[in-house]
């Protein structure tokens, strides 16, 4: 049984998603990064031919930097309580 909220307007599932993207900081970005290269490599074998392994080392490769760039170049700093 489907029941309609009646305090709650219904919302627009796009602006929902605007809303969540509006509020993604950098790091939420950079956390994306990872999956969204090993997506690409997965779609580059298929589309340009090469091999799985180039492929994976390739994604890892930008794993790793998307890593190294959010703990060791542009670090998390403390903005105290907000």
């Amino acid at each position: 049984m489907y029941e309609k909220s009646i305090d709650r307007p219904e919302r627009d599932p796009f602006e929902a998603l605007v809303g969540v993207l509006a509020a993604a900081d950098r790091y939420d970005l950079i956390l994306a990064v990872i999956p969204v290269a090993f997506a690409v490599a997965l779609v580059g074998v298929y589309v340009l031919g090469t091999s799985v392994i180039q492929a994976i080392v390739f994604a890892g490769i930008i794993g790793v930097l998307a890593i190294v760039d959010a703990c060791y170049v542009n670090p998390p700093t403390d903005q105290g309580p907000t």
